[in-house]
């Protein structure tokens, strides 16, 4: 498995039209990570295949990267526990 971070950014002003975008992340059993960062696990290869499944829950001014996370991360106040992401990142690694 590999670790995706799903990261957008949306007008805050405009955040009530996107529960359909949280939702699908939610469906991907993504982990909101900070307020616009999510991951999720799939298989490697595939940030084309959740793009393209979040993308049309986003606004045409609005950006969206999806990147594979590699092990070598450094965090500080991620909105889950260092423990959580410490083992997303390990379960990433396989």
């Amino acid at each position: 498995m590999a670790l995706y971070l799903v990261s957008y950014d949306i007008a805050q002003k405009d955040a009530f039209e996107y529960d359909g975008l949280w939702a699908k992340l939610k469906k991907l059993n993504a982990v909101r990570i900070l307020y616009s960062e999510w991951i999720v696990s799939a298989d490697p290869n595939e940030s084309a295949t959740i793009y393209d499944d979040i993308a049309p829950n986003i606004q045409a001014k609005d950006r969206l990267l999806v990147q594979e996370i590699t092990n070598d991360a450094t965090w500080d106040k991620l909105m889950i526990s260092d423990d959580l992401f410490r083992k997303w990142l390990m379960k990433a690694r396989g």
